[in-house]
């Protein structure tokens, strides 16, 4: 997202999108068997059953976000450390 002058970003959540081979299973797999946490990005609410019977916006937009994403971990205690290990196992499983 871009900064501009008006706001500051908070880097709360940090978000990857796959495109080809790699999906998201893969990446969370691989951290989980380092005992590092991350999940699916959030379910549209429109996908969810008490809300499968409402009109939407948006086309597919959060469709494909969900299909494709990952959160990352993210700590305020993450250390660069942390950081590259996690980075070292998202780039094992894509140059596969």
């Amino acid at each position: 997202m871009p900064i501009n002058e008006w706001n500051e970003p908070n880097y709360w959540l940090s978000v990857i999108t796959l495109n080809g081979k790699v999906r998201p299973i893969d990446i969370m797999e691989a951290l989980e068997k380092e005992n590092i946490e991350s999940r699916p990005v959030w379910k549209p609410m429109h996908m969810q059953p008490f809300y499968a019977d409402y009109d939407y916006i948006g086309g597919n937009v959060s469709e494909k976000l969900f299909e494709n994403g990952v959160c990352l971990p993210s700590d305020t205690k993450m250390t660069d450390e942390d950081l590259e290990r996690v980075c070292r196992i998202i780039k094992s499983v894509v140059e596969l």
